[in-house]
């Protein structure tokens, strides 16, 4: 990761390719389009909506988001690879795009390093093992969680958004680690998911630490206090410092549980080295701002700013460990 200096030099060197003779005009006379892969309502899209939002008051062009879904989220990628390269189409992608969809399909309708060019990353998350109001408020643990499913085997369902996401390798891996007898239950989305959490109709999901908002989770993630959903634990190694009272999976013996989703934006491939460095420079401006700092706490996200060779790096190494656990845990290949 690049430190703060580095990350704001190249901001301000970015900054003058703007000044080019392409400049901005090309962005002036239309609304631009963000793809995103996932239904609306989840925490990806009030993520894109707030950063299109901020692009415009830091003088950037003007972007609209849309929630393109299809093909557990290869259906907002396919669009933005055929779309005419000229920087008024961007793909939003969470990690599982990039990094994981390669271990499950078994044909790949395009190339995460190939077929596109970093922008910039906009935050990393945790998911977090989420129990909702079905489940009594003093199952506070993984080990009490367990015991509890033991006694209510109708409510083995754990939840989570897309088929072959994140979210529901965190659940293979749950339940190889535990020897607990859950049924994955994919949804399309978020909202439809932590809906059933609140109706009583889902007992527990995998979900981004906070999705939701403050209306169902206290600061602490906690529970109690007129809060409806509570975290049991989360999927990074390292403990959340807006949530230090959650312990890791981890650390409740679920070894292999490392998973931190990340968000990135990104051009075609064949886009011009002008647009490509234009959008890039209004975008690393907006993320050097107050504006942007506060929204990623709003949103309990971590700061990941990288440059576009340690995008690829990442991309690279989440999809090979991600190969590595998918052929250990699953979920099973699909066409």
């Amino acid at each position: 990761m690049i430190d703060r200096r580095r990350f704001l030099a190249g901001s301000s060197l970015l900054l003058g390719a703007s000044s080019l003779g392409l400049g901005r005009a090309w962005a002036a006379e239309a609304p631009g389009r963000v793809l995103f892969g996932y239904s609306a309502g989840a925490l990806g899209s009030d993520l894109g909506n707030s950063l299109c939002g901020l692009l415009v008051t830091t003088g950037g062009p003007r972007y609209l988001l849309e929630n393109v879904e299809g093909s557990t989220t290869r259906k907002s990628a396919e669009v933005v690879k055929a779309a005419t390269p000229n920087g008024k189409t961007l793909l939003l992608a969470q990690s599982t795009t990039m990094c994981l969809l390669p271990s499950i399909f078994n044909k790949m309708t395009f190339d995460p390093l190939k077929d596109f060019i970093p922008l910039v990353t906009t935050g990393k998350m945790s998911l977090s093992l989420t129990l909702g109001p079905l489940v009594p408020e003093p199952v506070q643990t993984l080990a009490q969680y367990l015991d509890w499913l033991s006694d209510n085997p109708d409510a083995r369902d754990v939840g989570f958004s897309v088929y072959g996401s994140e979210g529901h390798l965190a659940t293979l891996i749950l339940a190889q680690a535990k020897g607990v007898t859950v049924r994955p239950r994919p949804y399309k989305g978020s909202k439809m998911m932590l809906d059933d959490m609140l109706g009583k109709t889902l007992a527990a999901c995998f979900t981004a630490a906070a999705n939701g908002g403050r209306k169902s989770w206290n600061d602490n993630g906690k529970g109690g206090g007129g809060a409806r959903l509570r975290s049991i634990g989360i999927t990074t190694q390292q403990r959340l410092n807006y949530w230090p009272d959650v312990p890791t999976l981890a650390e409740q013996g679920v070894k292999d549980m490392d998973l931190s989703p990340w968000f990135g934006w990104y051009a075609s491939a064949t886009t011009p080295a002008p647009v490509v460095d234009s959008v890039r420079a209004s975008l690393l401006s907006t993320l050097s701002t107050p504006a942007y700092t506060a929204l990623l706490g709003r949103l309990r996200l971590s700061p990941l700013n990288e440059v576009p060779e340690q995008i690829r790096e990442r991309i690279k190494n989440d999809a090979a460990r991600y190969t590595q656990l998918v052929t250990k845990y699953g979920p099973a290949r699909i066409d």
